[in-house]
């Protein structure tokens, strides 16, 4: 399978129910789909003002800016 999820094994990661359903699967993306996601996200989190990029560090980093 060419998702981000599959182990070695060819089990979703990320449901855990079992198999790899393929592109009828809701999460499934490529790697590179994934990790455009993740950059995304990352933008956006640094476009924050820095009291919100703390309070999330804070609450779900440890206090680090993982952006």
């Amino acid at each position: 399978m060419d998702c981000f999820a599959v182990n070695d094994r060819g089990k979703c990661s990320i449901l855990g129910s079992g198999m790899c359903q393929g592109k009828s699967c809701g999460f499934h993306k490529t790697k590179a789909e994934q990790e455009r996601s993740l950059e995304k996200a990352r933008e956006r989190l640094r476009s924050l003002p820095g009291h919100q990029q703390d309070a999330i560090a804070d609450k779900y980093y440890g206090g680090v800016r993982r952006w």
